[in-house]
This record gives C-alpha cells, sequence and structure tokens, in this order.
C-alpha cells in the first residue's frame, strides 16, 4: 500500500514510566503493519504536537482519546476502533474507574475545592461531580481549577491549591502520589478508545487485526491484556453532558486552553 506519511500517538498514558514500553509497543505495531504491507509509518511515535492538533490530521493512523472527547469540534474526524482492558483494574472489561484523591492529612469538608485535568476528560471531571453527588457532597461555588493533567492535579493537592481530585485508576501507578490518599472510587465507564482518523487510508480491520496481535505479545507491558471492539455509539451516553464544561465555564481562557497528556 503507498501511502502518504502516516503519524501515530499514544498519549494517554504516555508518561516518564511508560515511555520506553510504549515505544516498544509501537514498533511491534509497526513490524505488524509493514507485514500487511502497509507503507509510510513513522519510525517513532509523535510526541511533538498536543493530541488535540494530531486528532485533525486525516494522516493520523492511531491515537486515543477520552469518551466525551468524541463528541467534541477538534476530534469530529475520529473513529474509535477498541477498548482496552485493562489487566490492573477490577472492574468490568473494557471499562476503567478514578480514583477520589486528597492529602493524607486533609479530611473531607464540607465545601471542598476541586482540581480537574479537563473539562472534557471523563475521569478527571465528570467523575469526580458523579461522585461528589453521590456523597451528597456540596462544592465550592468558585469553578474547579484546571491543571492540565492527573499529575499536575496531585501537586495542586499537595501545594494546597485544592482538596479533591478524581485521577484515572489506570495512570495512578504511573504518577507521583507519595503525601497522598484515595479516599473513593468513582462510578465505571467505557475506557478511553483507540482512535484513528476516518480519512486515513489504512482500513481500520488491517490496523485493528495489527493492534489486536501487538496487544497479544507485548499488551502486558503497558498494563492491557485484550482488546474489545468498538465503535462511537458505546460512547453516545458521554454526549452532550455538559456538567464538566458548565462547572469550568467561568474559568479563564488561559486555563481552559491547557491540554492533558491523560485521560
Amino acid at each position: 500500500m503507498p501511502l502518504l506519511n502516516l503519524i501515530a500517538s499514544l498519549p494517554w498514558y504516555d508518561l516518564p514510566a511508560s515511555q520506553n514500553a510504549l515505544d516498544l509497543f509501537w514498533h511491534r505495531l509497526r513490524a505488524e503493519l509493514e507485514r500487511q504491507s502497509v507503507s509510510g509509518l513513522p519510525q517513532q511515535l509523535n510526541r511533538e504536537l498536543t493530541p488535540q492538533q494530531l486528532w485533525q490530521r486525516p494522516e493520523l493512523l492511531l491515537s486515543q482519546c477520552c469518551g466525551p472527547d468524541l463528541f467534541t469540534e477538534q476530534a469530529a474526524g475520529l473513529e474509535p476502533i477498541a477498548r482496552p482492558v485493562f489487566r490492573d483494574l477490577a472492574c468490568t472489561p473494557g471499562s476503567y474507574f478514578s480514583h477520589i484523591v486528597t492529602t493524607r492529612s486533609a479530611p473531607v469538608i464540607k465545601h471542598p475545592r476541586l482540581v480537574v485535568n479537563a473539562p472534557s476528560s471523563r475521569s478527571g471531571c465528570l467523575a469526580l461531580l458523579e461522585w461528589l453527588d453521590e456523597q451528597g457532597i456540596d462544592v465550592e461555588a468558585e469553578p474547579p481549577l484546571i491543571s492540565g493533567s492527573h499529575q499536575q492535579s496531585l501537586q495542586y493537592l499537595r501545594e494546597g491549591r485544592a482538596d479533591l481530585a478524581a485521577i484515572d485508576a489506570h495512570s495512578w501507578g504511573l504518577l507521583d502520589h507519595h503525601d497522598l490518599t484515595v479516599i473513593g472510587r468513582s462510578r465505571e465507564a467505557e475506557a478511553p478508545p483507540f482512535v484513528r482518523h476516518r480519512h486515513n487510508p489504512i482500513p481500520t480491520a488491517v490496523l485493528y487485526a495489527a493492534l489486536e496481535k501487538t496487544v497479544q505479545v507485548l499488551g502486558s507491558s503497558i498494563g492491557i491484556s485484550e482488546l474489545i471492539e468498538t465503535d462511537i455509539e458505546v460512547y453516545r451516553g458521554m454526549e452532550g453532558d455538559s456538567s464538566c464544561l458548565s462547572a469550568c465555564a467561568h474559568t479563564g481562557p488561559a486555563e481552559q486552553s491547557q491540554l492533558r497528556t491523560v485521560a
């Protein structure tokens, strides 16, 4: 298949503790695709562009996003193809959840200050608001702080700038969470999907087959036991849930523009 130069990224859990394993995973996936006569493949994962920039590129072979992102303008060209089954999470296969986190010395106060990684994040924003509602806990009138990533949200807690955060449970072991404690668990949701740009010329079936083979060989190194085929209808329940966007509506433009690297 003679093709344009493709690009790929695996940004959702691309943290220092996992980068080597992700690079090896990509190299194996690249080899699987080459066996299917796919050309124009990148040598390395793209870590220069933000996820939102990559999502809009027709040459995007593979990336990741959060479920609610699928219904944003930046992700309008994306097609979800697979959900990961996380080896480290005790939940329904193909799903995930968030840890509700605070500092070890801070009890849950009546009106906690919140920090989220991004307004469109299922794991960092919506999961937190749902948990607070279930617990009957009112929040401060001020909108949540937007940190830009789960790691930065944890730092906001340590610095005393916020009282509560929700952290993707699969990312928890990859993050520095010293001096912090888990006090709750959010409800489950569909795991962040692997996605492709729908105008990328590699057929979905070819990409999925190569991805599935790579997970069978190297999935354990990045915490994935298997894949579940998926499509946008699986995430349809996340469309139009504006609670996080509304909660962050009065946050300044500079904060709203911050981008996360973990779902």
